[in-house]
């Protein structure tokens, strides 16, 4: 780094923040900071009709679930299956943005501040359910919704470094003051485009009948059978769909002429787009019914918590439900996320009416505020995706192995880094912590590797289990 140009643009980054200020409220963790800091770096579009004197920052909606669980113990490695209260909070890592302003989620990057921001009309909320439109921030001062035009409401859990400033008006000044920016990035897509199922997803079905993987191989195997003898799976194959909204020259004449592809050039790329298919798919990524979309909490319970001032939300909806307007004519989904190790199999049921058209206005998968399914799937809100499938076969399929296994969620207490002094010292030590610390990839191969034993039992079950929280430990 030149370290002129760091002096000139350093308060910008920090937003008026120095390591004197920092250290003076008790220092952070050095790799923390670091991470906080980087988010600039992000490779992101520029929030054009950003107005930071339009925002606010509000407390975390959390609630705790009582569930049967695995509870781990973290130093003495037992299992524990047992009922008892969860605390989750719905909202971390969530903000809400009117649709005035995007119509679509997306990623948010500010100095300090990072998430999603999910679409929401909580201006409409406010009026048709005669709510408060009077609310408190993070620091304890009142904000009027719309005497102050707010049009984004930010949650504690996106502003990382809430406690070195005394209060919002300290952030937003220095935010003008320093001539600090604001940006987005992975907006939603127009199209989602249907995606691939991974051997981590598949490995845990390890009770499969080769029926049922043969069915669900189907499309995977019809896409090869007719690589070379249907005009609409070649154009497939070389990205030419709905789904594609900047389309090269040699796509659209494909496009246009499809007799081109008896030209020899295009005979030798679809050898090449064979071979690459045949690799993907016999490593597992096989062709399914699902798309990757965002998880967002249930925005109707936010509402509620915010404007109702009910700390315990009814919302949309229940424990067991999502509703993702992606499967309009799926009553049920399989929600998976990455990385896959135990049975993180989330089967749903998938909601869909009148009301929840009207509040959830966009193509996400919204999650129920009296579910334990963030647990199941070890995902946060500010931005995690999960892979949705809609394949009435694997659904089946989980559904057995979830009963054969009798799996439950795992939960065991993860542990919090301790805030050091902010020093050179202090930043070198993490960096060497952060480059040189475990390796997941170690842990998830020995995952696979006993999901694939013969002689699967349950206490490999139980090692499973135990390397979970190791690997979840070494990413955190």
């Amino acid at each position: 780094i030149k370290e002129s140009l760091w002096n000139k643009h350093e308060n910008t980054f920090m937003c008026g923040l120095d390591k004197d200020i920092i250290n003076n409220c008790g220092g952070i963790n050095a790799n923390k900071y670091m991470a906080y800091l980087a988010l600039l770096n992000s490779a992101t579009d520029y929030f054009d009709n950003f107005n930071i004197r339009k925002c606010i920052v509000v407390d975390d909606l959390e609630t705790t679930i009582n569930s049967t669980v695995d509870f781990i113990d973290d130093v003495t490695y037992t299992i524990d299956r047992k009922q008892m209260d969860v605390p989750i909070t719905h909202t971390d890592g969530c903000g809400l943005i009117l649709p005035s302003i995007w119509n679509k989620n997306a990623m948010f990057r500010a100095p300090w501040i990072k998430g999603l921001l999910a679409v929401c009309d909580f201006r409409k909320f406010i009026r048709k359910y005669n709510g408060n439109h009077i609310i408190k921030d993070i620091y304890g001062d009142m904000h009027d919704i719309f005497k102050e035009d707010i049009q984004i409401i930010f949650t504690k859990s996106q502003f990382k470094m809430y406690k070195y400033y005394k209060n919002w008006n300290e952030y937003i000044d220095n935010f003008i003051k320093y001539n600090c920016q604001a940006s987005f990035c992975n907006m939603e897509e127009n199209h989602i485009k249907n995606a691939s199922i991974n051997y981590q997803m598949l490995q845990t079905l390890n009770k499969m009948s080769n029926e049922e993987l043969i069915s669900i191989s189907e499309k995977s195997i019809n896409k090869i059978k007719n690589l070379c003898s249907s005009i609409e799976t070649m154009l497939e194959a070389f990205g030419i769909n709905d789904c594609n909204e900047n389309i090269t020259p040699l796509q659209e004449s494909l496009q246009i002429y499809p007799e081109l592809f008896t030209d020899s050039y295009i005979k030798d790329i679809l050898k090449k787009i064979k071979k690459s298919m045949l690799k993907k798919y016999r490593s597992g990524k096989l062709d399914i019914n699902g798309k990757y979309t965002f998880i967002i909490p249930d925005v109707f319970a936010i509402c509620e918590y915010l404007f109702l001032g009910d700390n315990d939300p009814k919302g949309l909806i229940k424990n067991g439900e999502v509703s993702c307007r992606l499967y309009p004519k799926s009553n049920k989904l399989d929600c998976l996320r990455s990385p896959h190790l135990y049975m993180e199999h989330a089967i749903k049921n998938n909601i869909f009416n009148d009301q929840i058209k009207e509040w959830f206005m966009t193509d996400a998968l919204y999650v129920s505020c009296h579910d334990i399914m963030s647990k199941i799937l070890m995902f946060d809100v500010d931005g995690d995706k999960s892979l949705v499938v809609a394949d009435k076969t694997i659904i089946n399929v989980a559904e057995r192995h979830i009963i054969d296994y009798q799996v439950v969620p795992l939960y065991y207490n993860m542990k919090k880094a301790n805030p050091v002094p902010l020093n050179n010292n202090e930043l070198f030590k993490g960096l060497i912590a952060a480059y040189t610390g475990g390796n997941i990839g170690e842990i998830s191969n020995s995952i696979t590797k006993i999901w694939n034993r013969i002689d699967f039992n349950d206490e490999a079950l139980k090692v499973i289990k135990l390397l979970c929280l190791e690997n979840n430990f070494v990413i955190d």
